[in-house]
């Protein structure tokens, strides 16, 4: 059964009068990856620049389409984007690496179609890459450089004049001629836009509905970063300045898009390094004032800044308040010093690392350290040690294989051949095999085994660590002096090769094989055990499929969970020297608590609270509170030993279906914005007066 698009906003611009006919067709294609995300800020960047300059509004009609192209997607957009076209003057795509594929082949398909038509395309994956984006796709007419507004409206103008050359347009690559005698031909670059206020706002270029029904809206502040990191190309790609859009603008911006929100939508800040500006607190509380007077709750999501300071505490302590909190990156990539003197990074001390970590913990922010697996210079055992920097201190290690994006230093060749880089295409995510890119998967340090085996240890981490051997974990690692990563490692045989769960070892084993043979993902075991309708594409856009599908499968029955999690326990144990074991007593408690963090799981796939019940010394809880696995303020009743219950936080049984529900619950405890039990409600059990004394009480009374 073909699957149904999902609900988008109509294809929009300003439409079509009965003088229109005069006009020639311009449309704006961005073929996107998330399911309702009907606004694209590039579309709308585009829209209204080309509408502000009168004579080029006069004579073209602009219609976006923002579509999601994932899978069976693809075709219905290219049905909808084809069937809208009556001799175009221009077709422009919007590219980046996960949907240039498609896009070059609905160019193509346009291109011959209407062979008239203008296809131009941009964006970060083919700026300056235009030896290599003509020579894969000849049907190209224009590839624009850099920012694009103010050069499309150029572009337009000199087509609308049926101007014979291109030439004097900066930044932009074009032929020459039609026929076999066309020569491809680069004008010179084009100056970056110093005064930013010139820019129309994208939000100018859609209605009120249009922003109201849309899933995902991205909004710039400003545009730059002062970094020049080797594997990134936000730093290159402005010239390491950063330039700011007005706050008058911004405010009436602010006040459209909270006005408007959907109660699903998803706000994210483009900014590379939200915080590094002054006027970032003013915006945070902008934002939280908004949200109350609008009586409204988005999921609002940043880039924090590289570097931590007092400023970003400021900010994310006012969005915390104000209940709009995404969590703050404390951002290293790496703490290996030869892996960060190639990549020209210069990282937040460890020291001052540790003490912005314990600062976010006592004030209940969360926090996760993105770490990139596969830097040159990077070897296993120093990408395991920087993974426990991050534990030790009580973060969350979100770990991504090493993409090689366009532009960047690491592109060059002399660096990939002095650092003999193994670069294979491939999924950046496997639980999306659509998605592809150039990934690292080798170097002089690392070997494509050891690259491999460093993707099971992530699966591991997140398996183990995160979600459901958190507290034994922290116990052994306290107690027997073993490091957590250690544990985890340990535990990659167990997973991949002696699950006492078949489903759980076919995942595991199917995630090995999707790494190494791309396309080989088993999608009907995944949603089989979600309970999404196989081949329904309702695992697109989902972040760690087979993660999420073990974690679902353990939790849902507390015996099977019980059984592997002590299988996994009796493996680690078998490796520390028995005179080094924790307590019984605190061992058993451990456990208890991490069954609580199942039911908690377990909660949220059904929507009813299902009570755990516990038994701990207040030594332990006060080790996994200070190390973030409980409740920041928790306060232990007195006694050598208490007792309690641990539930599910009630915001996350509501809402949504149960599949969507999960789903996004895992992917919170993913992102470490989250941990089962960190947010979970705890009630102690109050010791009732024996029967006796009561009655000795009345008696004397």
């Amino acid at each position: 059964m073909t699957p149904t698009m999902p609900s988008l906003p109509l294809p929009t611009g300003r439409q079509p009068e009965k003088t229109a006919a005069r006009r020639r067709q311009v449309h704006l294609v961005d073929l996107t990856t998330i399911a309702g995300a009907g606004y694209s800020p590039t579309l709308g960047y585009l829209q209204a620049a080309a509408e502000a300059a009168p004579d080029v509004a006069a004579r073209c009609t602009l219609t976006r389409h923002a579509l999601m192209s994932r899978g069976p997607f693809f075709e219905q957009a290219c049905e909808q984007i084809l069937s809208a076209l009556d001799d175009p003057l221009v077709v422009a795509f919007t590219v980046y690496f996960w949907n240039r594929a498609n896009s070059v082949e609905l160019a193509r398909r346009i291109k011959t179609a209407w062979p008239d038509c203008h296809i131009v395309m941009g964006g970060n994956d083919v700026s300056y890459q235009q030896d290599a984006l003509f020579a894969e796709a000849p049907w190209v007419d224009v590839l624009v450089h850099g920012e694009g507004e103010l050069r499309f409206v150029e572009l337009l103008r000199s087509l609308l004049d049926g101007r014979e050359t291109l030439s004097a347009i900066d930044g932009i690559s074009h032929w020459s001629s039609t026929g076999t005698d066309r020569t491809l031909v680069t004008t010179e670059p084009a100056a970056r836009i110093a005064d930013l206020s010139t820019v129309p706002s994208p939000l100018s270029a859609y209605s009120d509905a249009e922003l109201a029904a849309t899933s995902l809206l991205v909004y710039e502040t400003n545009r730059g970063c002062p970094y020049s990191c080797a594997f990134c190309y936000w730093g290159g790609a402005v010239n390491s300045k950063v330039r700011q859009f007005p706050m008058e603008r911004i405010a009436s911006d602010f006040e459209r898009i909270i006005k408007n929100a959907g109660p699903h939508m998803m706000f994210a800040l483009a900014d590379a390094n939200f915080g590094i500006l002054p006027r970032d607190v003013e915006i945070a509380r902008m934002l939280v004032d908004l949200c109350d007077r609008h009586g409204k709750k988005v999921d609002f999501f940043v880039t924090w800044a590289k570097n931590c300071n007092k400023r970003i505490v400021e900010t994310a302590t006012l969005l915390r308040d104000g209940g709009l909190l995404s969590p703050v990156t404390l951002s290293t990539q790496s703490f290996d010093p030869t892996a960060l003197n190639l990549a020209k990074r210069s990282n937040i001390r460890v020291d001052n690392f540790r003490t912005m970590q314990a600062e976010f913990r006592d004030l209940g922010i969360p926090t996760y350290t993105d770490l990139i697996w596969g830097m040159p210079g990077e070897t296993y055992d120093s990408f395991l040690s920087g993974a426990e920097e991050v534990l030790a201190a009580g973060g969350t290690p979100l770990i991504f294989p090493l993409l090689l994006l366009n532009n960047t230093d690491y592109t060059r060749e002399k660096f990939q051949r002095e650092q003999r880089l193994v670069v294979r295409h491939l999924p950046v995510d496997v639980s999306d095999p659509e998605m592809t890119g150039d990934v690292v998967v080798g170097h002089a340090t690392m070997t494509e085994e050891d690259w491999l085996r460093g993707l099971e240890f992530r699966l591991c981490l997140y398996l183990f660590q995160k979600s459901l051997l958190r507290c034994t974990l922290r116990l052994l690692h306290a107690t027997c002096g073993v490091r957590i990563v250690d544990l985890c490692e340990r535990l990659r045989e167990f997973l991949f090769e002696r699950s006492p769960d078949v489903v759980a070892g076919s995942l595991a084993r199917n995630y090995r094989q999707a790494w190494r043979e791309p396309g080989t993902i088993d999608c009907r075991l995944i949603e089989e055990e979600l309970g999404v309708k196989v081949g329904s594409g309702e695992i697109y856009g989902r972040h760690e499929i087979h993660y999420e599908a073990t974690v679902h499968r353990l939790v849902r029955d507390p015996v099977v969970l019980e059984h592997f999690t002590d299988e996994a326990l009796a493996v680690l144990l078998r490796a520390i020297p028995r005179d080094s074991w924790p307590d019984p007593e605190a061992l058993r408690a451990a456990r208890e608590l991490d069954r609580a963090a199942g039911a908690v799981f377990r909660s949220v796939i059904t929507g009813e609270a299902e009570p755990a019940e516990f038994r701990a010394r207040p030594e332990l809880l006060d080790l996994l509170r200070d190390a973030g696995d409980l409740p920041a303020d928790l306060v232990c009743p007195p006694g050598a030993e208490v007792t309690g219950h641990i539930t599910a936080p009630p915001a996350h049984l509501t809402g949504l279906t149960p599949s969507h529900r999960f789903t996004r619950f895992v992917g919170l405890v993913w992102r470490g914005m989250v941990a089962p039990l960190r947010e979970a409600t705890v009630e102690w059990d109050v010791p009732r007066p024996r029967a006796h004394n009561q009655e000795e009480n009345h008696a004397t009374a």
